[in-house]
Parts: structure tokens; C-alpha cells; sequence
């Protein structure tokens, strides 16, 4: 959740529009781990939908960008709150296999 918070942020300081897309545009190199690999590409939608872009980056519609299994983000595997989290999971991250509880998402 840190390192989503954190990249929140970060691109909230980048000061024009141009700047923001090219933050967005450049792919990240894979992590080996398909789930973090998928929220990647989920969190750069969600920065270019609050940024109000009119498009995504091309390399978050990758097939290696998306998870064949569900990760939940900031849930412990044991958790019952998982049916809540996954109501409230952003369709961007859910259809990536990425389930985050939107309020995560808001940068104070």
C-alpha cells in the first residue's frame, strides 16, 4: 500500500499535463510477479483517469499486465472483509485481477 500511496503522490507534484503523461507513458519494466505486474498497470490507469486523459498508456492493455488469480491489496489472506473490498475495487484494477479498496486510492 506504500508504494501505491507514494506513486499517488508523486503524481500529484508533477506540475504540467505533458509532464503527467510522460510519467504515465513510459512502460515499467516487469517485476516477475504478475500481480504487481497487473496493479502497475492499474494504478497508471487510475493516475490517468484523475489526471482527466482522455486515453490510457498503451502498455497497461499488455496481456503481462493482467493477473490469472485475484491479489487483494493491503488484505491479509485470512480476511472476511475481502466480498467488501472487491465491491469497492475500481473496475480497472478488478479487471486486471486486482482487488484494492478505492479509498486506498485518495491522496490526502
Amino acid at each position: 500500500m506504500r508504494l501505491v500511496a507514494d506513486a499517488i503522490h508523486e503524481f500529484a507534484l508533477v506540475e504540467s499535463v505533458d509532464a503527467q503523461w510522460d510519467y504515465l507513458a513510459r512502460e515499467p519494466r516487469l517485476t516477475g510477479d504478475t500481480g504487481w505486474d497487473a496493479a502497475l498497470a492499474g494504478l497508471a490507469v487510475h493516475l490517468a483517469r484523475m489526471a482527466a486523459f482522455d486515453r490510457t498508456p498503451p502498455w497497461t492493455r499488455h496481456a503481462d499486465r493482467y493477473s490469472p488469480t485475484f491479489r487483494w491489496i493491503g488484505l491479509p489472506p485470512e480476511s472476511d472483509m475481502k466480498a467488501y473490498v472487491f465491491q469497492r475495487t475500481p473496475v480497472y484494477f478488478k479487471s486486471r485481477g486486482i482487488m484494492i479498496d478505492a479509498a486506498n486510492l485518495v491522496s490526502v
